[in-house]
């Protein structure tokens, strides 16, 4: 058992596995086992046998709080929030001061739109540990979806003690506090995935006169941002970067310059690339409605089973007359096209991409984008173009609640979930809308 932990720690799964299961057959009751057997499965994405092992624990032990709580995390990964809600609570029952079980309760909550009820669940976990991390960040994601953005903000900052999510940079000048810059210099370092680098870049306008200003991006990202005048120097991360004064992670600026709802900068397009410089991808010039499409985010994202969707949901949209399609999507998921024999009225325009600059410069011919949440969304909305976003019943923060419009993006439209699942019901709305757009065509 103690070897299993040991794997575990060093990313060693299999063996972790193999190791728990070598002591249960040697002991066949031994409960810690099975739930540090549980804990390896679930790293593993193997969720059915982890919600089992859990199981096995529960039974030698009915008044196991552990295992009750890793079991609630387990259903809520699988989409089984009434269950993950009552197993978190039957481990609070077992112990009212278990701090992660609040937390996990909350994140359940969260996940059926119980958003008052999971905010007190955090409130109890934090009253228990005021410098629980998790739950700080699980508070600010909320707080930000409710549009509490100083607040939201202000809890965003515990993400760097989430050490297994976000990586701190260890830099020896000091953080920029939001004083003036001038006379200074300043790097401005991307965080997190891409979309977060092109949703939240536009506040490199909003830094007062440094001397000089360096963004450090990922390679991906560098043709794009280069059409930014304010920024002196961009460097891609594992480059060597210039000497600075002081620094601020991209998303860390909004909280240094006490953005709130009626101050987020919404100035567009705040990208400039020039779709000349890809001739490659020059559309033909007809009279057709040109609507480019992207179905699947990050494999990897946490929440990407709820955001990402089929390619088949856009099937009520491909007879839509005066139209055609293409594919924005990159990676795996463009295989698709061919799964479902779409390459006759879906042009693939993706296989094609090899950094953001190629997609914005599709982008910018397009009438319109509907895309899920995901890169593409924002960069379209970066870009000034017409964008329809299509959200889960509960979506990212930064996509607020109850709400059409984004104040990030002026030119976005939201289309949201009703239900828990429920995307048949927004391509009906989508359906609708853009029939009525076609309509008007000549």
């Amino acid at each position: 058992n103690n070897l299993g932990v040991a794997l575990k720690e060093e990313g060693k799964l299999e063996e972790a596995i193999s190791a728990y299961g070598q002591a249960l057959s040697l002991n066949p009751d031994y409960v810690d086992a099975y739930n540090n057997l549980g804990n390896a499965l679930k790293e593993g994405g193997q969720l059915e046998e982890a919600i089992s092992a859990y199981g096995q624990a529960l039974s030698l032990n009915p008044d196991y709080a552990e295992g009750y709580n890793n079991l609630g995390v387990a259903l809520k990964e699988e989409g089984k929030l009434e269950e993950a809600i009552s197993t978190c609570r039957q481990a609070l029952s077992l112990n009212p001061d278990y701090v992660e079980a609040h937390n996990n309760l909350g994140n359940a909550l969260k996940g059926q739109g119980q958003l008052e009820e999971a905010v007190n669940a955090y409130r109890q976990a934090l009253s228990l540990n005021p410098d629980y991390a998790e739950a700080h960040f699980s508070l600010a994601i909320i707080l930000l979806l409710q549009g509490k953005l100083t607040a939201g903000w202000k809890e965003y900052e515990w993400r760097w003690d989430l050490i297994q999510k976000f990586q701190k940079r260890d830099f020896k000048q000091s953080l920029w506090d939001g004083t003036s810059l001038k006379g200074k210099s300043i790097l401005v370092h991307t965080e997190q995935g891409f979309g977060d680098a092109i949703q939240f870049i536009r506040y490199v306008d909003l830094l007062c006169d440094p001397t000089t200003m360096i963004v450090e991006c990922h390679a991906a990202l560098k043709p794009l941002f280069t059409s930014i005048d304010c920024i002196d120097k961009l460097v891609t991360k594992g480059e060597e970067i210039p000497g600075f004064d002081v620094h601020a992670p991209l998303l860390s600026l909004p909280n240094i310059l006490g953005t709130t709802l009626e101050t987020i900068p919404a100035r567009i397009p705040y990208l400039y690339p020039d779709p000349k410089a890809d001739s490659t991808f020059l559309l033909d010039v007809n009279h057709k409605f040109k609507v480019g499409i992207a179905w699947a985010g990050n494999p990897e994202h946490v929440n990407d089973h709820n955001r990402s969707i089929d390619l088949k949901q856009f099937e009520c949209l491909l007879d839509i007359g005066k139209c055609e399609f293409f594919s924005l999507q990159v990676g795996e998921r463009r295989e698709d096209i061919e799964k479902y024999e779409y390459h006759h009225v879906i042009k693939d325009l993706g296989e094609q991409f090899t950094n953001f600059h190629h997609t914005a410069s599709a982008i910018l011919q397009l009438d319109l984008v509907i895309s899920v949440d995901t890169v593409v969304a924002h960069l379209a909305g970066a870009l000034g173009k017409e964008v329809w976003t299509l959200l889960p019943f509960v979506p990212d923060w930064r996509w607020m609640l109850n709400r059409s419009d984004s104040p990030w993006y002026p030119s976005m439209t939201l289309f949201r979930q009703e239900e828990i699942g429920d995307w048949n019901g927004v391509f009906q709305q989508i359906k609708l809308e853009l029939m009525q757009y076609t309509r008007c065509l000549v």
